[in-house]
């Protein structure tokens, strides 16, 4: 009997399961929070809540904290080159870095009449809103967009740290106009805005790498099982996704 009572006592004091950390760009956060809901949802109900913590920011940001010891268990970065410099460094688990999404860029003029489209762009003077091409994989898709269709040197920018902050910039009407990612307009509903040509720049691929450090792998694979289902790919490109 004394052995029953500490074997309950024992298995009451242990952790009811791991908690999971995800660094993720800012521009998926949302997305990935309808994700998290719906996999706590879809679990065994006699199994403990997955508890999972999720941190946004700049892709460059988050890659820096990653460098630096940030207890991440799962990084999902906004582009290809940092998920990989991570899977190659002794942060990244080998051939565990794969793609989640590929992202689209668009031109946003909130507060006009006028229809936007390609020629529109062609013609466009002035300021306008960019995320930090150093640190944010949608400026740089902006950049080459741009550098693209030979306007690169002829406008003047307003650099947000990342695309949530590039895009508030723009809701605020701190400034007219700039380059967000689609998954922000659609999540937003925003109007009144331009799909930048796919061949303008580079694809956005969106990939994750599973961290070393991290100490719950097997939690991690579960997740990453239901992330890359195919019933969450539609669900992400109904986000704005590719």
């Amino acid at each position: 009997m004394k052995h029953f009572i500490f074997l309950l006592l024992t298995l009451f004091a242990l952790p009811a399961t791991a908690s999971l950390k995800i660094a993720v760009a800012s521009n998926f956060k949302v997305t990935l929070d309808e994700i998290v809901l719906q996999y706590q949802l879809q679990r065994n109900p006699q199994l403990p809540k997955q508890r999972i913590l999720v941190s946004s920011g700049s892709t460059g940001v988050l890659y820096n904290q990653i460098r630096h010891g940030a207890p991440f268990d799962l990084f999902l970065s906004a582009d290809s080159q940092r998920a990989k410099l991570i899977e190659q460094s002794p942060l990244g688990v080998d051939n565990s870095r794969f793609t989640y999404a590929r992202g689209a860029l668009a031109f946003w003029l909130p507060s006009s009449d006028v229809v936007i489209d390609k020629r529109y762009l062609l013609n466009l003077k002035g300021r306008v809103a960019i995320a930090n091409p150093k640190l944010a994989p949608y400026g740089l898709a902006a950049q080459q967009a741009l550098q693209s269709l030979q306007l690169w040197s002829k406008l003047s920018y307003i650099q947000g740290n990342n695309i949530s902050q590039t895009y508030q910039f723009i809701d605020t009407g701190n400034i007219k106009a700039g380059f967000v990612a689609h998954s922000l307009l659609l999540q937003n509903n925003a109007t009144n805005y331009y799909l930048l040509p796919v061949d303008s720049y580079q694809p956005i691929l969106q990939q994750g790498v599973i961290l070393t450090k991290s100490q719950h792998k097997p939690e991690v694979q579960h997740f990453l099982d239901f992330l890359q289902s195919e019933a969450i790919a539609q669900l992400i490109r109904s986000k704005g996704y590719l």
